[in-house]
C-alpha cells in the first residue's frame, strides 16, 4: 500500500512526461523569465546597498546614504513595474559609486 493511501505503488508512474510533449512550457518559460528578472534587479539592489553601506560606514556620509538608499529602493520598484529592470539603477550605482570615490 502506498503512502497515500491510493493503494497504488509510489514508484509506478505511468503517466511520465515524455520529451516531445508540450504541456504548460510557456508557463515555465514566463516564470524563468520573471526569475531571471527579479534576481537581475536584486542583485543590483545589493549592490547599491554595499555602495550606501561603504558611504556611511566607511566614508562617514549617513545621511547621503539614506538619500542613496531611499532612491535606489524606489528605483528598484518602478524599473520592476515599468520594465526597465536593472538598468533602472545603473545610474544610481553610478553616482553611489562616484560618491563613494569624491566624497571624503
Amino acid at each position: 500500500m502506498a503512502i497515500d493511501g491510493s493503494g497504488k505503488d509510489m514508484a509506478s508512474n505511468n503517466n511520465a512526461a515524455a520529451a516531445d510533449a508540450a504541456g504548460d512550457l510557456a508557463a515555465h518559460e514566463s516564470t524563468y523569465a520573471a526569475f531571471v528578472a527579479l534576481t537581475e534587479v536584486a542583485v543590483a539592489l545589493l549592490l547599491c546597498i554595499v555602495l550606501c553601506l561603504v558611504l556611511w560606514g566607511l566614508e562617514g556620509h549617513g545621511f547621503v546614504a539614506l538619500v542613496g538608499l531611499i532612491v535606489a529602493c524606489a528605483a528598484a520598484a518602478v524599473g520592476s513595474v515599468a520594465g526597465y529592470g536593472w538598468r533602472a539603477l545603473t545610474p544610481i550605482i553610478l553616482l553611489l559609486g562616484l560618491a563613494s570615490i569624491v566624497l571624503k
